[in-house]
């Protein structure tokens, strides 16, 4: 639907009549929709509550730090995104701004009902992050209008779900992505841009600034900036892709091919095997003790392994890493990090358990204030097998290994039914109240019986 016009078909030169053509050619070969929640943590908590609907609302990082989200009506009172909360007490009570910890079991379950929705519109979407998804709806132009597509799309999640989402469609990903951002900034009313023709695709160039490009950061900014004096997306789009490859790299002449309308940048709707798992957290409060300290990163181990086995992979390497608060001007700075390499590779708990207390009692030092800690396995394979040294004690029979992984993965069944259901000794406490200050966590509306809301 076109909703944009610079040519006059009347006055048109040949020129413009082959670039009007040539963009209808590419939308015809191909054509990508990105589908965007707004203000998805926020959307999250306001789903459940509704008497939140016009009043500011932000949702806070681990230990309540920092914003992390925020509703439109906080963004008008000029809340920006990362700020500390305690910067933004006196906002808060002025204004009466809901404010929530982050509960990311909520969202997390939110975003796969969204996917799943966006699933039945698509035969390919890629999950771009927990609140975007691309769909590739190639073809789909010869049975529907790509704009009332995109405004079915839109409706079905919000008001189905309950998410609001922004949509925006076009024959690259890239402009697929700058269509979603005009109709995000509401540059267009109702929520949907599809850029159909070219003279679409330039309207949506010109309100791109150069730093909302998907792909380029504040250093290339910079340097386009500096060097060719380009401040938006559509005087990027003039420069030669050739000479850009030359002189930056293939990933920004990719960009501009895309800003183009040629599809260069393809589906991954297949997420690609993780090269490591991280779990680190920062502390609610500081840590003194081995013994506490040990606790907490066995329970970190315990989680990483969990995602480990429901990777299906296998890790060869353990880091741990222990830190202070490097920031802090008053308390004594420490931080190291090392790793144990296993000598098969592993998604037992137990035997990561080992390996990693064994590398934090090598690193842990008495006297120092522990503000962070985090686990990070590495040389991830779908193969366990090793290169094993000539010196190794005798391996453990794959019929006892075969019965711990079966016990495993009947622990992690019971645990993602319900959260902490089963612990090993070694993580202690924490297992079951955690480290990080989470004051004003909201529910488990929807993963957990107790607090599913209820109608009186």
């Amino acid at each position: 639907m076109s909703i944009i016009r610079y040519t006059d078909p009347d006055k048109a030169t040949p020129e413009d009549l082959q670039r009007l053509k040539a963009y209808e050619m590419n939308a015809s070969r191909s054509y990508f929709a990105l589908a965007d929640c707004n203000n998805f943590f926020v959307s999250c908590e306001r789903m459940f509550r509704p008497d939140l609907r016009d009043r500011p609302v932000i949702v806070l990082s681990n230990n309540d730090g920092c914003v992390i989200s925020r509703s439109n009506e906080a963004k008008k009172l000029g809340i920006p995104m990362g700020i500390p909360l305690f910067k933004i007490r006196d906002l808060v009570h002025r204004y009466n701004i809901a404010v929530f910890s982050s509960n990311f079991s909520l969202y997390l379950d939110m975003s796969n009902r969204v996917y799943t929705m966006l699933s039945g519109f698509a035969p390919e979407v890629e999950r771009y992050s927990i609140d975007e998804a691309f769909l590739n709806l190639t073809g789909y132009s010869r049975t529907y209008n790509n704009f009332d597509y995109c405004l079915e799309i839109r409706h079905r999640v919000t008001h189905d779900i309950g998410i609001p989402v922004c949509v925006g469609g076009a024959s690259t990903k890239t402009l697929a992505k700058i269509a979603n951002h005009c109709a995000k900034k509401g540059i267009l009313p109702g929520g949907v841009m599809t850029i159909d023709t070219d003279d679409e695709r330039i309207f949506a160039l010109k309100n791109t600034p150069l730093d909302d490009i998907w792909g380029i950061g504040r250093a290339l900014n910079e340097r386009f900036g500096r060097e060719y004096g380009i401040r938006n997306a559509y005087e990027l789009s003039l420069l030669n892709p050739a000479e850009i490859k030359k002189k930056f790299n293939i990933t920004t002449a990719n960009i501009i091919t895309e800003l183009n309308g040629i599809s260069c940048i393809p589906m991954d709707s297949q997420p690609q095997p993780r090269k490591q798992i991280m779990w680190s957290r920062t502390f609610g409060h500081h840590i003194t003790e081995l013994t506490e300290l040990s606790q907490i990163v066995a329970d970190f181990i315990v989680k990483a392994a969990e995602k480990l086995r429901e990777d299906r992979q296998y890790a060869g390497i353990i880091s741990i890493y222990i830190q202070t608060n490097l920031a802090s001007a008053r308390d004594r700075h420490y931080s190291r990090q090392a790793y144990a390499r296993l000598n098969i590779r592993t998604c037992d708990t137990t035997e990561l358990l080992s390996a990693g207390l064994r590398v934090l009692n090598g690193i842990f030092a008495p006297g120092y204030l522990y503000y962070k800690a985090g686990v990070i396995l590495e040389d991830l394979s779908a193969s366990r097998e090793s290169q094993m040294d000539l010196f190794d004690a005798e391996p453990e029979s794959e019929e006892l290994r075969e019965k711990r992984a079966k016990l495993q993965m009947a622990v992690d069944r019971l645990n993602a039914r319900k959260q902490n259901t089963v612990f090993l000794a070694a993580q202690g406490m924490y297992a079951r109240s955690g480290i990080s200050r989470q004051e004003r966590k909201s529910p488990a509306y929807t993963t957990s019986w107790k607090d599913v809301p209820k109608v009186k």
